[in-house]
């Protein structure tokens, strides 16, 4: 069965083109600015027509959180960022007690028996690694330091961990990244007091990716009237680090968001929207940041997520397409490079080369939008949702 999508504005890695694709088996065979002959069709209606969002970094949403759903409620968690256009997400845990952890790594593990080819296409442990300084809204009672012994064993029962967060200056940190990139995950800098020179180091060790740039983190400080340069200017400086933006609008502002694009570019940025379980629930709502037991308050105010003295944003409940329509207002962002920073670039860090952007050969996991960017298809692997 060949379906194409016909008369749609199709966002590619280099341009955006009036035409048709054709998708078979899950996978893009043609795209063509001529007309293209199938089995079914959809019709596009000049709409824009682009790769399906890759999120990083998502903790949950309705009222779920991936550090205590079972497999069942992670796949509604998945759904439900689905249908605002996020194709592959990687659950992501945060500091909790050894014991919890394992209780979702073992939850993820009955999800992906059920679901191999789900939405979900790994874990993000984002913890407990973490130093207490920078601990944002995450409990410090939980932040312990690194153990590659403890990683390893880690790895070897749940495979599917594809992506750590680490504060790398914690004892520990340099060799355990270098261990997590013998084992092939993803090694990432979060909720870190490092500066400029210990983050160059990390990056040397295998840090690759910096977790919600500028959150978490140290910008230039003084100490005895000198300047010294933190996280935030060694992530500017290292050319070849990534950075993971929460494109909300709120936890950073359009003229940050510029700034980040202006020296990252598309290439070195992804979008990340850190949701939690709060996310679709209505300003006025309270909520809990990680599992229901053992989580914290937090409120939903100003269409952010925060601690109840409002001293802390508490993750985010934003979903992709509003990181998306956010982005869009960045001067000099074109639809090509928002894509790139939605889909491909996000894609190439976690390494996941069957997805991410419009090209033959890919999978078919795309999304119809309106000129307003509002998702009205979405379409995974080939199968219009």
């Amino acid at each position: 069965m060949k379906l194409i999508i016909e008369n749609a504005n199709i966002v590619t890695p280099n341009e955006v083109m009036l035409g048709d694709i054709a998708i078979e088996n899950g996978l893009i065979t043609e795209i063509s600015k001529s007309k293209l002959q199938g089995d079914t069709f959809l019709d596009g209606k000049g709409k824009y027509l682009l790769a399906g969002f890759v999120d990083l970094h998502c903790h949950g949403g309705i009222n779920f959180d991936f550090m205590d759903a079972d497999a069942k409620q992670m796949k509604q968690i998945a759904d439900f960022h689905l249908s605002h256009g996020t194709t592959s997400m990687l659950a992501t845990t945060l500091a909790s007690s050894a014991e919890e952890m394992q209780s979702s790594l073992d939850a993820f593990s009955e999800y992906l028996k059920v679901n191999p080819n789900g939405t979900l296409v790994g874990v993000h442990l984002e913890g407990p690694h973490l130093n207490p300084l920078q601990c944002g809204a995450q409990d410090t009672s939980y932040m312990r330091l690194p153990s590659v012994k403890e990683f390893v064993g880690l790895k070897s029962k749940y495979p599917f961990i594809k992506r750590v967060s680490c504060a790398p200056e914690l004892n520990g940190g340099l060799e355990f990244a270098k261990a997590g990139e013998s084992l092939g995950v993803l090694m990432s800098i979060a909720h870190t007091d490092a500066d400029f020179s210990t983050v160059v180091d990390a990056f040397n060790h295998g840090y690759k990716l910096m977790t919600h740039f500028y959150s978490g983190m140290k910008g230039v400080t003084r100490k005895n009237s000198f300047r010294i340069a933190g996280a935030v200017e060694a992530g500017y400086y290292i050319d070849d680090m990534s950075v993971e933006v929460i494109a909300d609008g709120k936890h950073l502002p359009i003229e940050l968001l510029a700034l980040i694009y202006k020296i990252k570019g598309a290439d070195k940025i992804c979008l990340v929207t850190d949701a939690i379980r709060a996310c679709g629930l209505p300003d006025g709502s309270s909520s809990i940041l990680g599992s229901i037991k053992n989580g914290k308050e937090i409120i939903v105010e100003d269409g952010v997520a925060k601690l109840p003295d409002r001293q802390s944003f508490a993750g985010s409940v934003a979903t992709y397409d509003h990181l998306f329509r956010t982005m869009a207002k960045v001067p000099n962002v074109d639809l090509v490079r928002l894509s790139k920073m939605c889909s491909l670039t996000p894609s190439k860090i976690l390494g996941l080369k069957d997805r991410g952007e419009i090209s033959v050969g890919k999978r078919a996991d795309l999304i119809l939008m309106d000129r307003d960017y509002n998702i009205e298809k979405v379409i995974k692997k080939g199968e219009v949702i």
